[in-house]
């Protein structure tokens, strides 16, 4: 009788379409079911589709964090939304994200997670030991020599960044616009009371917020990794950034970004009326703008942590 062989790249070829295919199904269901859930407008369910996929076929740690990022902030969006349909005008309770705003979420770090895909190859472990091994595989990046296994390390660093200051920055805005104390403008040095939702407003409740945020995607991470011990100080990572992030974002909030206060409505709006008053900042840039920013500078700063 004659025997087949199964060879590793047939092995590897079969694992990477069940990947692939995985990945198809669970964007789309997660994408379409945002969409019926009114999370999503339409604009936001195909991007939302496209980010899920791309996240999913790098690699299934890259795709959960997504995803759990998504999840936890469509739940924390909705939490008191009586209460915050009272201090902010724009907010809506069930979200009805658009492309805008799943891309400034998401769109640096699934293209890192395409450029890992395409320099480290296959998904692996953070390792940033600095003595060379005799199955590293050095790299030339743009003229500087660098292994496989640092680099992939590096890469998961800033992924992790971004989705620590994505969730620190909306679990702060979430849960500190309905904390009981007034919050107080950073540029301020603390010192001055605004009222809630204002941009660069913080709290201590927001900034527990951002901290748990951050600490929450570190721990995916650290789970998705089968609880590696040699992976856990990834945590700090995410709990770091998920702070610093926060700080950045209300920095730039609270001078490029304008906050109105009217007082007709009695809320926190983003543009400027005959009956509003100038809280804090400029009107230079967007809320999804200030987001990306601070989102960027962060990812910068997490190559030195």
């Amino acid at each position: 009788s004659r025997r087949s062989h199964t060879t590793p790249e047939m092995e590897f070829d079969g694992y990477l379409s069940l990947r692939l295919c995985f990945a198809s199904v669970i964007s789309i269901y997660m994408a379409y079911n945002g969409y019926a859930k009114k999370s999503l407008n339409l604009s936001g369910c195909i991007a939302a589709a496209i980010v899920g996929f791309v996240s999913l076929a790098a690699s299934y740690r890259f795709g959960v964090i997504l995803i759990l990022f998504y999840y936890s902030s469509s739940k924390l969006t909705k939490y008191g939304s009586k209460i915050k349909s009272k201090i902010e005008e724009n907010h809506v309770g069930e979200g009805n994200r658009n492309a805008i705003q799943v891309f400034t979420n998401s769109l640096l770090a699934t293209l890192v997670a395409i450029y890992f895909v395409y320099s480290c190859g296959e998904d692996r472990n953070v390792d940033f030991s600095s003595t060379l091994r005799n199955d590293d595989i050095v790299l030339n990046l743009y003229g500087f020599n660098i292994s496989r296994r640092r680099l992939a390390s590096l890469l998961w660093s800033v992924y992790i960044a971004h989705y620590a200051t994505s969730t620190g920055d909306t679990w702060a805005s979430e849960l500190g616009v309905l904390s009981k104390q007034k919050p107080r403008l950073v540029t301020s040095f603390f010192l001055q009371e605004v009222p809630p939702g204002t941009n660069g407003g913080m709290s201590l409740l927001g900034t527990l917020a951002s901290v748990l945020g951050g600490g929450f995607i570190g721990i995916i991470f650290w789970v998705m990794s089968w609880c590696d011990s040699s992976q856990f100080p990834m945590v700090f990572v995410g709990i770091l950034c998920g702070l610093i992030g926060s700080l950045i974002d209300s920095l730039l909030g609270a001078t490029i970004q304008a906050s109105y206060y009217c007082e007709d409505s009695k809320k926190i709006v983003r543009r400027r009326k005959d009956s509003t008053v100038l809280v804090a900042g400029y009107d230079f840039v967007s809320n999804e703008a200030v987001n990306f920013i601070s989102i960027f500078i962060t990812m910068v700063i997490s190559l030195w942590l």
